[in-house]
């Protein structure tokens, strides 16, 4: 069952120099040791400080990282499926979904998917279907039942388990879960989308998105001068936390997660605690 609270949440606590914010790129491969990366960074008003961009061996080492920083994080991966989807494969809601995925191997998950009957879903999002979620229609993303190139039902399967281990450690997922203060939270973004709102595609580098998105939208972002991105994945993993800490000081997305932002669309509030909610720059 949904988790709702209609009381406003306290403001984030600002530790001594402001207050942590993270980012990561997810993989769902089997073995994602060159796939996952994750931004620490720091907020300090209108202003993101970039401190480091970690490379994980395996999820347990990003689920760790998640747990024990008891801090906000923008994860590069779907949350739910089509609420249409969830209903062909009898599932009754998130919970539900969460359960299937933790309580099943990696094959027979996709087993799950293939006795469902489910199109593969190969074409990008641009309405609310049986394949996209509202909220993935909104950004023009893969679905989540994408099949190949890349495969997102084996990364939905490996982020709906650590989302579930997450939620058994006392970690909360928006929009979802009540908001937690002392806990770590965790918000779906996709990268590609703030890329593509800053005019940029992933070929032109983190240096050169951080210096554009300061300029489009006012909002600082510095990172060290010997810190560097060495891959696409982890110039994804930095905007994810660029994503997520705009999202924090400009929308006030810690304040009330029950509030229904300018970024959101009807359909996608409507559908939120099946579908979940892509946290977006505008």
């Amino acid at each position: 069952m949904r988790q709702v609270t209609t009381q406003k949440n306290r403001p984030p606590v600002l530790l001594e120099g402001g207050m942590k914010v993270y980012g990561a790129d997810f993989s769902g491969a089997r073995n994602p040791s060159r796939g996952i990366y994750y931004t620490e960074g720091c907020l300090q008003g209108d202003k993101l400080v970039i401190e480091q961009i970690v490379q994980c061996d395996d999820r347990l080492d990003l689920l760790a990282a998640i747990y024990f920083s008891k801090a906000p994080w923008g994860l590069d991966f779907p949350f739910s499926l089509p609420k249409a989807a969830l209903n062909r494969l009898n599932i009754d809601d998130w919970p539900g979904l969460l359960l299937k995925a933790a309580g099943s191997g990696r094959s027979g998950f996709a087993r799950f998917f293939e006795e469902s009957g489910l199109p593969s879903c190969e074409a990008r999002c641009r309405d609310e279907s049986v394949c996209c979620r509202a909220t993935d229609a909104s950004i023009n993303s893969f679905s989540p039942l994408k099949m190949t190139n890349p495969n997102m039902r084996a990364m939905i399967y490996a982020g709906l388990k650590l989302l579930s281990y997450l939620r058994g450690l006392g970690g909360v997922v928006y929009p979802f879960d009540r908001f937690k203060q002392d806990a770590p939270r965790v918000y779906e973004v996709y990268p590609a989308h703030t890329w593509h709102r800053v005019g940029l595609s992933r070929r032109a580098g983190l240096r050169q998105f951080l210096r554009k998105f300061g300029e489009s939208y006012d909002f600082r972002v510095e990172a060290g001068k010997n810190l560097a991105a060495e891959s696409a994945d982890a110039a994804d993993a930095a905007v994810a936390c660029v994503t997520t800490a705009y999202a924090l000081r400009r929308c006030g997305l810690e304040d009330d997660w029950n509030r229904k932002h300018s970024w959101v669309g009807s359909a996608e509030w409507a559908n939120r605690y099946h579908e979940g909610l892509v946290v977006k720059v505008v």
